[in-house]
Formats: structure tokens, C-alpha cells, sequence
């Protein structure tokens, strides 16, 4: 499928969920599965199963792009672990040397970065409230408006 075409993505993510769909070990985004395991047999039996399934569907996987076994990865812009999850490091520093928003494009534009991570801020809705209620004030054509 050409990746070009407005509803690829989306064609593709219904296709790739019906591929998965039986295997609650797997995540799907798009074109990007994550295998989760408690330990490396079993892991070993999860990517046995996912190789198979994916086989049965005419599917190939790309092995130079394809890390196994790793206890932490870099996965959708967070790093994930036995821990938890967390934000990239080198996006945690994107926002917060994020300049001062001026206008309302600006604004809109860190409050979506902002918004990104979201789940690992704290009440990060009450921090956001004030901006977001500002910004439903001035629709969208007013975005040279001066902060």
C-alpha cells in the first residue's frame, strides 16, 4: 500500500489490528509492533507466535530495523521498561527550552508538544487549563495575534 494516499495509515492500522488482534502481547502502531514479555523464553515464544501469524497474512518484517530482547526501548517518543514509562530525555529538554510563545501559532504549537506527554505531567491539565481557556477565545484565523 502506498503510504502517500490520505488514508493509508489508517487502512493499514485496521489491517495490522485484525493481524494482532488474538495477541494481547502485541502493540501496534501502524507499521511499528512492540512485543512485551516477562522473560526471554518467553519472549522467544511471543516473537514465535507473532512471526507465524504474520506469515499467515503475507506480512515480512525488515530484521535491520528490529530490536529483540531489550529490557528498555525507545518506542512512539517514550522509553519503556520494566519500570515504567517515560518521556525522552531529549524531548523533556525540547520543551522546556521551548521559547516563550508570542503569538497564538506558537502557542498552540507547545501546548501540542506539551500535550504530548501529558500522562507523565502531574496534573498536567490544571497547568494547561489557563492556556487552553485563552486559546478558546481566538479561533484559529486570529493566530497572528500577539500573546
Amino acid at each position: 500500500m502506498q503510504f502517500g494516499l490520505c488514508n493509508a495509515s489508517s487502512i493499514f492500522q485496521r489491517f495490522i489490528d485484525e493481524v494482532t488482534r488474538d495477541l494481547p502481547f502485541v502493540y501496534a502502531f501502524v507499521d511499528d509492533l512492540l512485543v512485551a514479555s516477562d522473560n526471554e523464553p518467553q519472549h522467544l515464544e511471543h516473537l514465535e507466535i507473532l512471526f507465524s501469524k504474520l506469515k499467515e497474512y503475507g506480512l515480512c518484517i525488515n530484521v535491520e530495523k528490529c530490536q529483540f530482547g531489550q529490557s528498555t526501548i525507545e518506542f512512539l517518543g517514550f522509553k519503556l521498561s520494566g519500570e515504567g514509562i517515560e518521556p525522552l530525555p531529549d524531548r523533556v529538554k525540547c520543551i522546556l527550552e521551548f521559547p516563550q510563545p508570542t503569538t497564538l501559532t506558537q502557542l498552540r504549537r507547545y501546548l501540542g508538544i506539551f500535550n504530548f506527554y501529558r500522562r507523565c505531567i502531574p496534573k498536567a491539565a490544571d497547568i494547561l487549563e489557563p492556556l487552553v481557556k485563552f486559546l478558546e477565545g481566538h479561533p484559529k484565523e486570529t493566530s497572528s495575534f500577539q500573546c
